[in-house]
């Protein structure tokens, strides 16, 4: 049966994979996890508003996977959590391989 503490930590991954389920915000990150970045110059890098890059950003930061700084006028972002983009990898890796296994590749 599942305790309180099992509730509360799967609770916390769950909104976590809730933030990372946007192929813009996965983008972002690993934009992040080379540099600190702008949210004008993300938007640019994805080629979107940059309204719409500060509500992507603004979930990221308050499932904790990224922080902001202000400079100035600027906003910039930086990566809290580069080890979900390591994780991320490794599940890739596993479906791509799993895929292929069931199609016999």
């Amino acid at each position: 049966m599942m305790n309180e503490n099992d509730k509360k930590r799967c609770e916390l991954r769950a909104h976590m994979f809730k933030a990372l389920a946007h192929p813009v915000r996965i983008f972002f990150l690993e934009k992040l996890k080379e540099d600190s970045w702008c949210v004008c110059k993300l938007a640019e890098e994805a080629g979107i508003p940059k309204s719409a890059a500060s509500k992507h950003l603004s979930q990221l930061k308050e499932a904790g996977l990224v922080d902001d700084e202000k400079k100035g006028t600027m906003v910039e972002y930086c990566l809290t959590a580069p080890c979900v983009l390591e994780m991320a990898s490794c599940a890739e890796g596993a479906v791509l391989a799993n895929r292929r296994k069931n199609l016999g590749l």
